[in-house]
C-alpha cells in the first residue's frame, strides 16, 4: 500500500478546487492522460499539461468556479487510488445548484499523476480498477 500516492490524490483534489493550475501540473507526469466524463458534453480525454490546462479551462466554462470537490472517502490500491467524492457546483448557463456523486481513479508513477479519470457511476470506477465494492478500505479525506 502507498499511503503517499493517497496523500498526492488529496492534494491534487486541493490544487483543483482552488483552481492552482500550476499545482495540478506539480503533481503531473509531463505525459499525464486526464478522462474527463463532466468538463464538456459527452466527455473527453486531455493529454500532457496543455491538455490539464484546456480541462481547467473547459470546467470552469461549463460550471464558472463554482464547481468544488467534496471528498468522502479515499482507497489505496498502490499504484492507484480510488476517491468517492460529492461533485457539487452551480451551472454557468442554468444556475442550477448540483451535487453529485461521483469517483475519480488516479494512477501513479514516481510521486507523479499519470491517469486520471472521473466516473459518474462508483461501480464503473469499481470496474476500471478491477476491484468489488466488499474489498474497499476506506481512508478518511
Amino acid at each position: 500500500m502507498s499511503e503517499r500516492n493517497v496523500e498526492l490524490h488529496r492534494r491534487h483534489i486541493q490544487a483543483f478546487n482552488a483552481r492552482d493550475i500550476e499545482a495540478l501540473i506539480a503533481y503531473s507526469d509531463s505525459n499525464v492522460e486526464l478522462y474527463s466524463t463532466f468538463a464538456v458534453v459527452g466527455g473527453a480525454v486531455y493529454h500532457g499539461y496543455e491538455g490539464l490546462r484546456q480541462w481547467l479551462r473547459d470546467t470552469e466554462e461549463v460550471w464558472r468556479d463554482k464547481i468544488r470537490v467534496e471528498p468522502g472517502a479515499y482507497f489505496d490500491f498502490g499504484e492507484r487510488t480510488l476517491l468517492f467524492n460529492v461533485l457539487a457546483g452551480r451551472g454557468r448557463s442554468s444556475g442550477v445548484e448540483v451535487a453529485m456523486p461521483v469517483a475519480h481513479v488516479a494512477r501513479w508513477r514516481d510521486d507523479l499523476g499519470v491517469y486520471y479519470k472521473s466516473f459518474a457511476h462508483r461501480n464503473d470506477a469499481l470496474r476500471d480498477l478491477g476491484v468489488c465494492e466488499d474489498e474497499l478500505e476506506p481512508i478518511a479525506p
